[in-house]
């Protein structure tokens, strides 16, 4: 059995410096998508981006808030959000404390 968990101190730099990251899945395992651990130590926030996948992220620890296009909405752990290709999304964590979550993305399907 192998088993992957996220741990802070195996986590790398990404989106400028402004988040924590590492693979999600255990090494060696094949998947139709590509995938990431996002965390944030509070407050602060991800750089804002977008790019041609689409995109899911999976919220499991913490509290924070979610902008994707114009939209802005409060996520907590147990809440999933849909990124559309090509929209401008963001993280941020506006209380101290940790806000983890993963993402899956992939090319957009014809």
């Amino acid at each position: 059995m192998n088993i992957s968990r996220f741990h802070k101190e195996d986590a790398h730099p990404t989106h400028n410096d402004t988040i924590l990251a590492m693979d999600v899945l255990p090494a060696g395992v094949r998947a139709p998508f590509d995938h990431a651990w996002g965390y944030l130590d509070g407050p602060s926030a991800m750089e804002g981006h977008a790019h041609p996948t689409a995109e899911i992220y999976f919220f499991h620890r913490g509290d924070g808030v979610v902008i994707v296009g114009d939209e802005e909405q409060h996520v907590s752990p147990g809440d999933v959000v849909e990124i559309p290709p090509d929209v401008y999304h963001t993280v941020r964590n506006e209380k101290k404390g940790e806000l983890l979550w993963f993402a899956l993305w992939w090319k957009p399907m014809p």
